[in-house]
């Protein structure tokens, strides 16, 4: 049962939902509140830059207006009675110019604007915030590609919270309602975190990129590498899943093994420099995790760090 969820908005239907830049994250958070949200949010406006983009997103979503970012904005639109929400799920470097010209229209006092940037600190919707508006962030821990099929897999999904006392309840309303997983994001820290969430995804498939190089090399075709890898990949997943990195560690360096270590730089040297430059950065990662918590002899540590070093 979800708790807490808002119902007392015009006939009984809860928010009236905004949404202020439908790409992948908006369509996907939008869609999975109708589908999932128990009749708390109710589309209103789905504005994209384009109406015809608008109206795209607003037949996937089912219900609502399509309109233009700029009519959105506009300080003649009235926005009607009662609660309402409003997403921001334009570009970082739009949300500040966007929450700007939102601030001219007039929304209700009981209105919270929420963006979905994991990088932007809230201080970019402070426009809203002096138009009375309750101003805060919820990014989700999650890729979006398909907004059809991903409003149905947020179930478990971390979400980091921050904002006024308003957003971060309604933040924590949405997470209920998604059976998601709220967590309060320490004010100033939206970089830091991003940062982790972006080297983790986005940086794990350019290094399948670079592995996939090295099967190549070994004469496996790209297709038949990332199948290859797959598995591998989904197996070191699973094992992250119940035990902390240096426990899930596996391979040369943690078995201490130089010689295997040596070989691979040796292939490596006529690589691509970024290839070698990533496998001796995380190589020395894994030296310290194996040094430190698997039993990793010093010497056998200092000798893997000696043979790290940078020079090719």
């Amino acid at each position: 049962m979800v708790p807490d969820l808002p119902r007392d908005g015009p006939a009984g239907h809860g928010r009236r939902l905004f949404v202020a830049g439908a790409g992948a994250a908006g369509t996907t958070l939008a869609l999975a509140l109708v589908r999932h949200g128990h009749g708390a949010w109710t589309p209103a406006e789905i504005a994209c830059r384009t109406h015809a983009r608008a109206q795209s997103r607003r037949d996937l979503i089912g219900s609502g207006e399509a309109v233009t970012l700029e009519a959105l904005a506009d300080p003649r639109r009235p926005s009607g009675p009662g609660p309402a929400l409003l997403l921001i799920a334009v570009p970082d470097r739009a949300i500040g110019p966007v929450a700007e010209q939102l601030a001219a229209r007039p929304w209700p006092d009981t209105c919270v604007a929420l963006h979905l940037s994991g990088s932007v600190e809230i201080e970019a919707l402070a426009p809203l915030a002096r138009a009375r508006l309750s101003i805060g962030g919820l990014h989700p821990l999650k890729s979006f590609v398909d907004p059809d099929r991903d409003a149905d897999g947020l179930a478990g999904t971390v979400m980091a919270l921050e904002g006024d006392a308003e957003a971060l309840a309604e933040g924590r309303r949405i997470a209920a309602a998604l059976v998601a997983r709220p967590f309060e994001l320490a004010p100033g820290r939206r970089a830091a975190w991003h940062a982790g969430a972006a080297h983790a995804c986005n940086h794990f498939v350019a290094l399948v990129d670079q592995a996939l190089d090295l099967l190549e090399l070994a004469g496996l075709p790209r297709d038949a590498g990332r199948a290859a890898l797959v598995p591998l990949l989904a197996g070191t997943l699973e094992h992250l899943a119940d035990l902390p990195p240096a426990q899930a560690l596996t391979g040369p360096v943690v078995r201490g093994d130089l010689q295997a270590v040596e070989r691979h730089l040796k292939v490596l040297a006529d690589e691509p420099a970024d290839v070698n430059a990533a496998y001796r950065a995380l190589a020395r990662r894994a030296t310290e995790l194996a040094a430190a918590q698997r039993g990793l002899p010093d010497d056998v540590a200092a000798a893997l760090r000696r043979t790290l070093e940078n020079d090719r």
